[in-house]
């Protein structure tokens, strides 16, 4: 297999797979099982591409880490996912070399024979949690995904997200299953995506809200170019100033909602429908079942899921599946919304919704308030306890306004219910590796202030 060339050319991941069929003799040689997950902790695109190919053409599980993990945490997470093969790149002949053999605490479920994906939610409320993705649930998302963004052989995805988050790896499993091509990216950095958008026929391109504020500061108000025809927004809320802004010089935007257990996307909203709104996701995708629990348009509910691209369960040491789901198939997530005319729109995480003087606020919606405010760029709400209110709204905002003038602004614009008692600026938002605001560590600077 010729090594990806370091001006990161474009590849066919199907062209990657049959290639990689040569190394399965030496996969053997290795003492790797047919059972076994073939792990990867690299962020070199060069190294987890032929890794996920290697682990396509055997037909096993392919589980990708950050490359930052280390120590306890890397043992624990390899430990608790059965049998697994860490691998990396030998230098100068680019084939795969043994790192450490994890043995099985107990025998794979035989259900679970179909496993081909195991990777870790971000754990933006606590430890993160494995989940388990057959091939026939890839293929179902994979398929649906591509129909609903017309993607299709000839076609070229800029893939610039983390791949071992979902809306990265992602993007391989969609070029595989639909015949296009993939530029992959070591990483965000919005000059090298920008030359690379001008420098290849990129039709597709996957970025969370943060990444496409930066890289429309880096396109100084440039049109993106014309073969460019769907960009995927995901992770994250996206505020209207920010869509407008790359409405108006001609981003073609597709705001999804989406989420690792699901495959990555569940909704999309292409702008070919109702006028977009902040948290509008568009309608489900095909095959996707979304009902909410308990909820309507004034009072939101937890958003339910069923489909054929649901994870077959969280992970656990016999890959056993089920774990996670509910009765007659449906999974409960962790957040809320509401239907619209059958259009999905997404609120945020039940379990971010603060309690403020008996009162339930949701952060989304004071988020969406306080980003209308022309100098705040980036904002996140959170509560922080407080014997008199219980919790105590506070904002963390990036931008140029000043805390007491932005507070003056809320009690002119905000319901006193909603608005925020405490400001906190800050030169930018910490974030999780799937570029998701890391709102723990928010709010522990919150409380510090």
């Amino acid at each position: 297999m010729q090594p990806l060339q370091s001006e990161f050319r474009p590849f066919h991941p199907r062209q990657q797979v049959r290639e990689a069929r040569a190394w399965l003799p030496l996969l053997r040689g290795l003492g790797v099982s047919g059972a076994a997950a073939l792990a990867v902790r690299s962020g070199d695109p060069g190294c987890w591409v032929r890794i996920w190919a290697l682990a396509r053409a055997a037909g096993q599980p392919f589980m990708p880490l950050a490359p930052d993990l280390r120590g306890a945490r890397l043992n624990a997470l390899l430990e608790g996912a059965g049998e697994v093969a860490l691998l990396e790149l030998g230098r100068g002949a680019h084939t795969p070399r043994l790192r450490r053999l994890y043995p099985p605490r107990q025998p794979p479920d035989p259900a679970a024979a179909d496993l081909r994906l195991i990777l870790h939610t971000s754990g933006s409320e606590g430890a993160p949690r494995g989940v388990m993705h057959t091939g026939r649930a890839l293929d179902a998302a994979s398929a649906a995904a591509c129909r609903r963004l017309g993607f299709a052989a000839g076609d070229l995805w800029l893939a610039c997200l983390a791949p071992w988050h979902i809306g990265g790896i992602a993007i391989l499993e969609r070029a595989r299953h639909c015949g296009g091509r993939v530029l992959a990216l070591p990483g965000f950095d919005a000059a090298r995506v920008w030359r690379a958008l001008r420098r290849h026929p990129v039709s597709h391109l996957s970025l969370v809200p943060a990444m496409l504020g930066r890289l429309l500061d880096e396109a100084a108000g440039c049109r993106p170019p014309s073969s460019l025809r769907r960009v995927l927004i995901g992770g994250g809320a996206l505020s209207r100033p920010l869509y407008e802004r790359a409405s108006a010089q001609g981003w073609p935007l597709c705001v999804s909602y989406g989420l690792s257990e699901a495959g990555s996307q569940v909704a999309t909203d292409c702008g070919d429908g109702a006028p977009w709104r902040p948290g509008a996701a568009g309608l489900p995708l095909e095959g996707v079942e979304v009902a909410i629990e308990a909820g309507d348009v004034d009072t939101p509910g937890r958003i339910l899921l069923r489909g054929p691209m649901l994870m077959s369960g969280y992970l656990n040491p016999a890959r056993r599946p089920g774990d996670g789901l509910a009765g007659e198939g449906w999974f409960r997530s962790g957040d809320l919304g509401y239907l619209e005319q059958g259009r999905l729109h997404v609120l945020g995480r039940g379990d971010d919704v603060i309690v403020s003087a008996g009162v339930n606020v949701h952060p989304a919606l004071v988020e969406r308030a306080l980003q209308r405010h022309p100098g705040v760029r980036e904002a996140v709400v959170v509560g922080v306890a407080d014997p008199l209110y219980g919790e105590r709204i506070t904002a963390l905002v990036v931008g140029r306004v000043e805390p007491d003038a932005l507070l003056a602004w809320c009690r002119e614009h905000i319901s006193s219910a909603e608005r925020p008692r405490r400001v906190v600026s800050l030169d930018a938002l910490p974030r999780l590796g799937n570029g998701k605001p890391d709102r723990m560590r928010l709010r522990r600077l919150a409380g510090q202030a």
